[in-house]
């Protein structure tokens, strides 16, 4: 088969995915004894902005409890943290006695039922045949990459395992120049 007729092939099938991945950001204030709101859940990956609210002081810390402590244990007036992976993260202000008087907060990082599909972009056909393309995915979990070269259901074989620290990744068919006419699609076992 001609290599630009396979990359148009490869290139349509490819791009036929509607889903994307985007994260969230949630906003929380925080003033004299209180975090707003003070319980959040969010999807991992999400972001929470913290911001000091109009005419508080600036005498509060945003402290996580576990491991992780978040925005540290500094003053601040606004500071972000990005969640990863799923669980509950309990977090307090740290200014001595404010905890005490309710300044206490709770983050719920929950995983959906299903994850989005993963969405192969970036498309490229290499000078030496083989093939490459990015993949947008869910973050710290197994990411099969599998090759057909029909799109009969039995005919498709995995060609690579990775487990991504972020979202995208990219990946090079290496075995590519060995075939006319070649799918790919990504699976989440």
């Amino acid at each position: 088969m001609n290599p630009k007729i396979c990359w148009f092939l490869m290139t349509s099938l490819l791009t036929l995915n509607p889903y994307s991945l985007n994260a969230a950001t949630t906003n929380v204030s925080f003033g004299s004894f209180f975090f707003s709101p003070n319980v959040v859940a969010i999807s991992p990956g999400d972001t929470i902005v913290w911001t000091l609210a109009p005419g508080q002081s600036a005498i509060h810390t945003v402290t996580g409890t576990g491991s992780d402590s978040f925005c540290g244990s500094g003053i601040v007036t606004s500071c972000q943290h990005t969640f990863s992976t799923a669980g509950t993260f309990p977090y307090i202000c740290a200014t001595p006695g404010h905890a005490s008087f309710g300044m206490t907060g709770l983050v719920q990082v929950v995983s959906s039922a299903a994850p989005a599909p993963a969405l192969l972009t970036n498309l490229v056909l290499l000078p030496d045949g083989q093939f490459q393309f990015t993949v947008s995915t869910t973050a710290n979990h197994t990411n099969v990459v599998q090759a057909a070269t029909d799109l009969k259901a039995s005919n498709w074989v995995s060609i690579g395992t990775l487990v991504p620290g972020s979202k995208n990744f990219v990946f090079t068919d290496t075995n590519a120049p060995g075939f006319s006419l070649r799918f790919y699609r990504v699976v989440e076992p």
